[in-house]
């Protein structure tokens, strides 16, 4: 990538006025959205009449500001849970419990289901919300809902202008002279309008699955992804009807057994009932009735590893004593000041074996010593100490950010071979779900399998259906039949393939650059590499950090790797809202007309 040959300082453009726009409003754009209003309201204490001159712009695709995909009620349904604990998921501090806490009243009024999905048989005048507890998804969607309307609030009382652009999406974007333009649609009517003169445009559009270059996307029966769980009941219900067999059992098989996996698995188990102990444990699982003489479908579900995310509990008070930053400067210093991926395993799995009295290594992490993902469950809910300190210790090291500085070659070999285990270690699981996908084992309605890290997994069978490929107990290639598919793994990074046409337009014009190193492609969006987040970008054939626009999360590869937490996304919001806060430092005084946004809108053609 060439070097950076300038710096761009950004003023309040010509009009006198600021103009931010935060493009997509679930947890990311929440988030940076809060911090702003923040720093313009009290870090930066602008006098009345500067607040005035800022507005400040949202588009969101979905019809409500606030929970963005993950958390909208239409796609999180009551059994998806959160994979992290409450206390660490707040936009600031341990603000998701305080205001689980606030809202106590109106939530055990209104949603008490949310909360005796949490705390069955629980008295719901007795409830506390609980800092250790993993939330329904639909819970946290609320959350984000109310602060985003929060932020909106403060802004507005403090005399800055914010309009909200939901059920549209942006589908272009450009550097012009006088700052950043837009172009944006409404979905519910089709009408084009563009906004000109944005002094900080953010891109926080969330994940993302292409379609292209999948063999199986036009095949009937194959779902792309597990959500919206309406969608996902209706196409595999029609599909089993249409395949069902007399004597013949319909299969379903969901690829992935991360968190989607496990939402696929509750959206298809949702019509049958969980019973639980009189102390709140799942019990066992009865599907819902099916037509005389017919089984509920059979759900197989796998992954490369055939593992599901551990079980754990509180973090360990184990720390790294092996891999720590002398010894990643002595890496970098023998290796012209890049760092190794070879030598971070050895180091990590000298602290996994300190740890562990030398029962577990790194070894261990890519190959547990589980028979089957049933056995490492029913382990992990029996005794959660060495996996409590595995899941430490991987996290940490994880959090070392050691991946920016791979060489590239590494970079390539660890996102083929280790980001698998780094993620489906430090990404826990709640109590529960682990229960439950016990019960619906015992049930006869789910099974696992082990592809392994060879060929393809899933293909089509020459008279219908698919055909899933898997390794059997004794390493031996095998293969089932299923009647859908629902894929539920991880996203696909190349913006290339990017389903979005902003991402698209803007990868075309320069504005964004895809991040490469020597030759290797890690996926997603680069950004300043000073470590700001400024997104870099194309002009002619120099490349540099782009005056407008900031992104973090989801859009950018590398920064996953390292990040993928909600503690990693606040710090980065608060980043962000500071760099933004210095355009609104330098309105000029004094302004213009108080109600004059300094924003054009034009109507597409005119």
């Amino acid at each position: 990538m060439p070097s950076v040959v300038w710096s761009p300082e950004l003023k309040a453009n010509s009009s006198g006025a600021v103009g931010y726009c935060v493009i997509g409003t679930g947890f990311a754009g929440t988030c940076a959205l809060w911090h702003l209003v923040r720093e313009l309201t009290v870090s930066v204490r602008l006098s009345p009449l500067s607040r005035s001159a800022v507005t400040i712009v949202t588009v969101e695709r979905g019809p409500v500001n606030g929970p963005g995909y993950p958390y909208a009620k239409e796609n999180a349904q009551l059994g998806h849970r959160c994979n992290n604990e409450a206390n660490t998921m707040g936009i600031h501090g341990n603000d998701f419990v305080d205001w689980l806490a606030e809202s106590r009243t109106w939530l055990v009024a209104d949603h008490p289901e949310l909360i005796l999905e949490t705390h069955p048989g629980i008295e719901l005048t007795a409830w506390k919300p609980e800092d250790g507890e993993f939330y329904p998804r639909a819970l946290f969607g609320l959350y984000l809902e109310h602060r985003f309307q929060d932020a909106v609030r403060i802004a507005r009382d403090h005399g800055i202008e914010v309009r909200q652009y939901v059920g549209h999406e942006v589908f272009d974007g450009r550097t012009t002279e006088d700052g950043f333009s837009v172009l944006l649609r409404d979905l519910g009517t089709g009408r084009e309008f563009s906004l000109d003169g944005l002094d900080r445009v953010l891109l926080s559009t969330g994940h993302w699955q292409s379609t292209e270059n999948d063999a199986l996307a036009e095949h009937e029966g194959y779902v792309s992804a597990p959500y919206p769980p309406g969608r996902l009941r209706s196409v595999v219900a029609g599909r089993v009807r249409s395949r069902r067999t007399p004597g013949a059992r319909p299969q379903v098989y969901v690829q992935g057994m991360g968190p989607s996996g496990i939402d696929a698995i509750m959206t298809l188990c949702d019509e049958g009932v969980f019973t639980y102990t009189a102390d709140g444990h799942v019990a066992s699982y009865r599907p819902a009735p099916s037509g005389a003489g017919e089984e509920p479908p059979h759900i197989v579900v796998g992954s490369r590893s055939g593992f599901f995310p551990p079980v754990r509990g509180p973090l360990a008070g184990h720390e790294l004593a092996h891999l720590t930053p002398d010894a990643l400067a002595r890496i970098r210093s023998e290796h012209q000041g890049q760092l190794r991926i070879e030598p971070i395993l050895d180091l990590l799995d000298k602290d996994l074996r300190k740890a562990t009295d030398g029962a577990l290594g790194w070894h261990d992490v890519e190959n547990p010593r589980h028979s089957s993902a049933r056995e490492k469950l029913e382990s992990d809910l029996r005794d959660s100490r060495f996996g409590n300190l595995v899941y430490t210790l991987v996290l940490k090291a994880r959090r070392m950010c050691f991946y920016r500085e791979l060489a590239p070659g590494d970079k390539a070999v660890y996102d083929r071979l280790f980001d698998t285990h780094f993620i489906r270690t430090a990404v826990p699981m709640p109590t529960v779900n682990a229960e439950k996908l016990i019960a619906l084992m015992d049930s006869g309605v789910l099974s696992t399998v082990k592809h392994g890290y060879a060929a393809p997994p899933v293909g089509v069978h020459e008279e219908g259906g698919f055909v899933i490929a898997y390794e059997t107990a004794d390493g031996e290639r095998s293969s089932l039949r299923a009647d859908c598919v629902v894929r539920a793994k991880t996203q696909d990074f190349d913006l290339e393939r990017h389903p979005s046409p902003l991402v698209r337009n803007l990868l075309r014009r320069g504005e964004i650059v895809r991040h490469e190193e020597s030759g290797y492609v890690t996926g997603g969006l680069a950004l300043d590499p000073i470590g700001t987040y400024r997104v870099t970008r194309r002009v002619g054939n120099v490349h540099g950090p782009s005056p407008h626009l900031s992104s973090y999360g989801s859009p950018v590869r590398f920064w996953q790797n390292e990040k993928n937490y909600a503690g990693a996304f606040v710090k980065a919001a608060e980043q962000v809202a500071a760099d933004w806060a210095d355009a609104a430092t330098e309105i000029p005084q004094p302004i213009t007309a108080p109600d004059d946004s300094g924003l054009i809108i034009t109507e597409v053609g005119n």
